[in-house]
């Protein structure tokens, strides 16, 4: 009986009293479930805020503003570039200038080294080929032929520029079509007929200093117009080692024909600096370059 008294007493609501620890339970509880509660609504409302919708003008706007900040980068880039372009185009033609300069100078400094030897050449063919046998005259010959088997410095641009020109894609920022085309005319002058001469003229001297060596004690060629050679040749010594007439005729006309190829190669260095000369002035005039 004592147990069912006790378990009807605690059962009954009213016999628990405000300070009972079954109260506290609950209460913490349901405190609990609201907190839980206001936690999953204030979530909904951070994960679903409202989106407040734009008109088309607002839309219009902000397409505007981006199109005009690319449209002015993209000119900005473009006068940056021009600039760059036009600073380099002036460069190149300065540097062209110069070489061009110094290749009117070589030209005619090459030509006057070139008449000397052709006049040469002439006073070796007016002597007879009977008269060789005397040894006065074999110091005559070979004081002129000497100058037949050097080698001729012939004219070497300066192509310092024109080489930045080709390899560094150098012709494309150069706008001035008139001085692009002029150019490339003096660039092709120069690889032919030029540099085709040349290369002939380099041929016959090589088969006329073989052949002379079958007739003439040959010393080494001379390295340049200034070797002392040229005026310390031999005197009063025989320098044929055989007297066959038709292999000295035939000697005389491998100096023809090395004259010949000296005289082309004249007037195409004559040409060169011509065209040298009128590039310098276009020059000057399209780019406003005064004389330094």
């Amino acid at each position: 009986m004592a147990d069912s008294t006790d378990e009807e007493q605690l059962n009954n609501p009213a016999n628990i009293k405000p300070g009972n620890p079954a109260d506290e339970i609950i209460s913490a509880k349901d405190t609990k479930i609201i907190k839980t509660n206001q936690e999953i609504e204030n979530m909904e409302v951070h994960h679903h805020p409202q989106v407040e919708k734009k008109n088309f003008k607002e839309y219009f706007l902000e397409f505007l503003m981006i199109f005009l900040a690319v449209t002015l980068g993209f000119f900005a880039e473009n006068i940056r570039e021009h600039f760059v372009n036009s600073e380099k185009e002036k460069n190149y033609m300065e540097g062209m200038l110069q070489d061009l300069e110094k290749d009117t100078a070589g030209t005619s400094g090459a030509i006057v080294f070139q008449d000397l030897i052709i006049k040469k050449m002439d006073s070796a063919l007016n002597i007879p080929a009977a008269n060789l046998r005397a040894i006065p005259t074999q110091d005559t010959f070979f004081h002129h032929f000497f100058y037949a088997y050097s080698w001729v410095g012939a004219f070497n641009r300066n192509d310092i520029t024109i080489a930045q020109l080709k390899n560094a894609g150098g012709f494309s920022v150069i706008r001035n079509k008139t001085v692009v085309n002029a150019i490339s005319e003096l660039n092709s002058f120069y690889e032919f007929p030029l540099q085709g001469n040349i290369s002939i003229y380099t041929d016959v001297w090589k088969r006329l200093d073989e052949f002379a060596m079958q007739l003439i004690r040959l010393p080494a060629p001379p390295s340049s117009g200034d070797d002392p050679l040229y005026y310390s040749y031999p005197h009063h010594i025989e320098v044929f080692t055989r007297y066959d007439t038709p292999l000295i005729e035939q000697l005389y006309s491998f100096i023809q024909f090395e004259k010949s190829s000296i005289e082309v190669i004249i007037e195409n260095e004559k040409d060169y600096g011509k065209k040298a000369a009128k590039l310098i002035e276009l020059i000057k005039k399209e780019y406003n370059l005064a004389d330094k």
